[in-house]
């Protein structure tokens, strides 16, 4: 059986993966700290991968305690990350996650935990029922973002949001135009790794925050289309459901009724998911298994819509059958 949780990581991201026939477990992801002390190390004291998709606080916080408790209290086996010394390249110091990504580099040395980088293309086996196939970064973006780590500055662009005042019909929230930030604007996002986890006849996205373009760029050269999608079973969004990690052409590439959605509403004027992108993939997206399209989440929709504002009211759910689901858990046969 395949189980994965969407663990509670506020506003970050942290996924146990597990086949319990092999078995084998998998973690995406950390989360922050907390994540970590309250609820990573309570479902589990070992796994034997550990994929940390890039560098940005809310995804790999949460590993540094992890790695700092093994093996005493907390056992790893194989670890994925994109560090400078996966490539050979010097690290040099940047922003506070850029700090985290070099003490998470220095702690797997001291510990002599092996750790490999991943790029789209490479396929890893983690079970005898379980593939991933990377879908990025790609090696000139990943090698675009080592060499930017001496020029990083702090900085925040919080995504625009609809405040509950001024809510914008859906229907021209998914005629809105891409808003995505060029990929070398947004080079850690465009490093993050994302990959097809495929487990028997059912396929998950696992987008990280990885850019929308190079998702595309990947399916594209696969010979994925318009006329001809990739059909996913569940997809779990980039970047918590932003409006700028989604795009018009991935949307026509790709056909799937589940969404994946990991956050609890976001923080400061940085709130996700995005009304705008619920839209554009509700009003646009083929569906599949299905009439509705459900959208996923770790937190109940009432948190989430408390701090972010309206997502979904009920006469749009009806009209397009849009279902907002409180579903953390996922077991499959």
């Amino acid at each position: 059986m395949l189980k994965i949780t969407n663990i509670k990581a506020s506003c970050g991201d942290s996924f146990l993966i597990e086949d319990t026939d092999a078995p084998k477990k998998l973690l995406l992801d950390c989360g922050f700290k907390l994540t970590y002390q309250h609820h990573i190390k309570k479902l589990t004291s070992s796994v034997d991968y550990l994929i940390l998709t890039h560098s940005d606080e809310d995804h790999i916080h949460g590993a540094i305690p992890l790695i700092e408790d093994t093996p005493q209290k907390f056992t790893v086996g194989k670890v994925y990350v994109n560090v400078p010394s996966s490539y050979d390249t010097g690290s040099e110091d940047g922003d506070i996650s850029i700090h985290q990504a070099i003490t998470l580099e220095n702690l797997l040395n001291e510990k002599e935990i092996s750790y490999q980088g991943l790029l789209a293309g490479m396929v890893i086996n983690i079970s005898e029922n379980i593939s991933l196939e990377i879908v990025s970064p790609s090696q000139e973006d990943l090698e675009y973002f080592i060499g930017k780590y001496k020029e990083v500055k702090k900085s925040s662009s919080p995504d625009p949001i609809s405040k509950p005042n001024s809510i914008i019909p859906l229907e021209k929230l998914a005629e809105n135009k891409d808003m995505y930030k060029s990929k070398k604007s947004d080079f850690t996002n465009a490093a993050s790794i994302a990959f097809i986890l495929k487990y028997k006849d059912i396929s998950f996205l696992f987008l990280g925050d990885a850019h929308p373009t190079v998702v595309t760029d990947y399916l594209e050269a696969k010979g994925f289309s318009e006329n001809k999608k990739y059909a996913f079973d569940y997809i779990k969004l980039s970047h918590h459901g932003s409006v700028t990690s989604i795009s018009k052409k991935f949307i026509s590439m790709v056909s799937c009724s589940n969404y994946i959605v990991s956050t609890n509403g976001g923080k400061a004027r940085s709130r996700h998911p995005s009304r705008e992108t619920i839209a554009k993939l509700a009003l646009n997206v083929e569906r599949n298994g299905g009439n509705d399209i459900q959208f996923l989440f770790n937190y109940p929709v009432e948190e989430i819509t408390a701090r972010n504002g309206l997502l979904i009211n009920s006469e749009e759910m009806n009209k397009y059958n849009i279902k907002l689901i409180e579903q953390s858990s996922f077991c499959i046969k």
